[in-house]
């Protein structure tokens, strides 16, 4: 019979979001430090960011997505992996990620069609709030940079 491995030498893998732009702003002279002063804000970037949540939570909310749409991308807001809202839905992976991303049509050069994350920046493109308050936010960051 072999011997159960310990458990200090076995490893959890776990997944997590973090925009991958921010992995170009480190160097090996300095550390993660200076780069979270760089991501500082002020007062009123955060509140634009957050009147700007208000309105895409409102688009969300409306008449705009599908149940499943919503749930599916409600889980994925939460920091759930596709795997586990997969898990919590009854679905496969697969079926998530076309629900998030669409279908690829291969016949047609892998267009991509399909996806809430498609759905909701065509809609955020059309809103004019979503704009303005866009706009106000990179007037606001050239100001205080």
């Amino acid at each position: 019979m072999k011997a159960k491995k310990s458990k200090k030498y076995q490893y959890k893998i776990v997944e997590v979001s973090f925009n991958q732009s921010h992995l170009n702003n480190f160097s090996s002279e300095r550390g993660i430090g200076h780069v979270l002063k760089e991501q500082e804000i002020s007062e009123n970037i955060q509140k634009l960011r957050s009147e700007l949540l208000d309105v895409i939570y409102d688009i969300i909310f409306g008449e705009n997505l599908t149940e499943h749409q919503r749930t599916v991308l409600l889980l994925r807001l939460e920091g759930k992996t596709q795997n586990d809202i997969a898990e919590h839905l009854g679905i496969t992976q697969s079926a998530v990620h076309k629900a998030l991303h669409g279908n690829i049509d291969y016949k047609n050069n892998k267009k991509r069609y399909g996806g809430v994350y498609k759905k909701i920046k065509k809609i955020c493109m059309k809103n004019e709030k979503v704009q303005l308050l866009l706009s106000e936010i990179e007037l606001e960051k050239r100001r205080t940079d």
